[in-house]
């Protein structure tokens, strides 16, 4: 028989906000942070974007980690492990010191899966050019601080290293990986978390998404640029859904970790619960590296699978803010969904954060968790929308029974969930 599946923990690291509070309370009050790419990132290429939402900053001796595994971790696992003690305190598990590291009371067993969709890069590329360059002064004016070669820059390239740092630094010896979908990293991971619990392999995964793209120089940032992927607009403000947006707010880094737990070994420990997953899928456009499928017709499947029978009554949606994406997304929803009247509420939470890649399926879930739990849904100001889509212009409260959050990813990668407000009878 297949058990029931929740989620009672919510561990969010974003520049917007750090923990579940300062986190959905930005959010809901449309607070983005947004920051103008410094000269140095155009020394030698014009951005055509000049816009980024930066990586957040905080250290582990202000949130009790034991703060001496920050000289051995890149950005992206030092996220990952904010985010998870943060996921662990919020379902009401208790973190003891246990020497160097801590343990937690009735997590022994717990796994971890989370998604990425790179690793380690900024790491890397200081490391290669203390390698090919032997002069110091060179590397000092190309990047105006000194390098070296790191001894630990394999395991801080390792993709596997987010998940592997949470099950070392609080001592969870179930299943321990990462998975890999581009932009859809983050959702793939709860997603497959969810089927883990839900087939009875699981009570207890830790999962989300961590992504670090900072790197002192832009670029990677550049990278996504010349794509032509990223925002222009005067602000950095993306905009998705609207007639003038011209591409997604690059995002340096964020991460999110949930608690997804099986719904009896939740009731027995008298955890809140913030809503019920019912169903996940996934497909592939099997189409092309970077753009998704003109005609959305594996969008429109996963959609249909999602929806069944039911009245989904919010919809957290990839929205990029890309042309040709929200195009084919907006043609998928009016499919599967109907008119406007008839459409559930819409937003786009990377209008408010960035795209911060393989966290944002995970940052997604969180806030449409935490939407139906506390019955608001956050706007977009978005400025001459495209038409027929019911899209949220201000923050609004309402009743959610059923939600649906979406991630699309570079190489074709389609994920979604689907969410419902949690009750004992059904």
């Amino acid at each position: 028989m297949a058990k029931r599946v929740v989620i009672t923990g919510i561990g969010p690291v974003t520049s917007t906000g750090i923990g579940k509070e300062s986190f959905f309370a930005n959010i809901l009050k449309h607070e983005m942070c947004v920051k103008r790419i410094p000269a140095d990132f155009e020394t030698n290429y014009e951005f055509k974007s000049k816009y980024y939402a930066p990586l957040p900053e905080f250290s582990f001796a202000d949130y009790e980690i034991p703060a001496h595994y920050e000289k051995v971790m890149q950005d992206e696992d030092r996220m990952a492990a904010l985010a998870a003690k943060l996921a662990i305190e919020d379902a009401g598990f208790k973190i003891i010191k246990d020497g160097k590291t801590n343990k937690v009371d009735g997590l022994s067993e717990c796994s971890v899966i989370l998604g990425t969709g790179f690793s380690g890069l900024e790491p890397a590329f200081h490391s290669y050019l203390a390698h090919i360059i032997k002069d110091e002064k060179i590397i000092n004016d190309l990047i105006k601080k000194r390098i070296r070669f790191n001894r630990m820059i394999i395991p801080m390239m390792m993709p596997n290293s987010v998940s592997a740092w949470v099950s070392i630094l609080f001592k969870l010896k179930g299943s321990c990986f990462t998975v890999n979908a581009s932009c859809a990293s983050g959702a793939y991971a709860v997603g497959e978390s969810f089927k883990r619990i839900k087939d009875g392999y699981d009570k207890l995964v830790l999962t989300g998404g961590v992504e670090c793209l900072k790197d002192d120089t832009g670029a990677i940032m550049r990278g996504f640029d010349m794509l032509g992927a990223l925002t222009k607009s005067a602000d950095g403000a993306p905009v998705p859904f609207s007639k003038i947006r011209s591409g997604f707010l690059f995002s340096e880094g964020a991460g999110c970790i949930l608690v997804l737990e099986e719904l009896n070994h939740a009731l027995k420990r008298k955890a809140d619960i913030y809503a019920e997953i019912i169903d996940y899928q996934s497909n592939s456009d099997g189409f092309n590296i970077v753009q998704i499928e003109n005609s959305g017709s594996q969008i429109i499947k996963l959609l249909k699978k999602l929806k069944g029978n039911r009245k989904i009554d919010y919809l957290n949606s990839h929205g990029t803010g890309t042309l040709p994406n929200d195009e084919i997304e907006v043609k998928a929803i009016k499919e599967v969904f109907g008119s406007k009247q008839s459409q559930p509420l819409i937003n786009a939470t990377k209008g408010i954060l960035g795209h911060s890649i393989g966290a944002s399926g995970a940052l997604e879930a969180a806030v449409t968790a935490l939407s139906i739990k506390k019955s608001i849904i956050h706007g977009n100001q978005i400025p001459d929308p495209i038409e027929g889509v019911n899209l949220v212009s201000q923050t609004i409260e309402k009743p959610v029974t059923y939600a649906v959050s979406t991630s699309y990813g570079f190489g074709g990668h389609n994920g979604g969930i689907l969410f419902k407000r949690y009750n004992l009878n059904f």
